[in-house]
């Protein structure tokens, strides 16, 4: 069950970060960017998903381990 519960907390974030970064994408649509720049912002936002997944993830599993015993 816990590992369940930990899928659905990574799934949950990495949903809504990924309709944040779409909505980002949308707002800032510019064709000059350099690909250093771009580059650096992918590895920024593969840490943040990393990072945010287990988080939340664990968030969830220690959630449901205090209300279930």
């Amino acid at each position: 069950m816990n590992l369940s519960m930990f899928i659905i907390g990574s799934a949950v974030f990495i949903v809504a970060f990924s309709f944040f970064k779409v909505t980002a994408l949308h707002k800032t649509k510019n064709q000059n960017e350099s690909w250093l720049k771009l580059i650096s912002v992918f590895f920024v936002d593969l840490i943040v998903l990393v990072v945010g997944t287990l988080g939340v993830g664990i968030f969830f599993v220690s959630l449901f381990n205090a209300f279930h015993g």
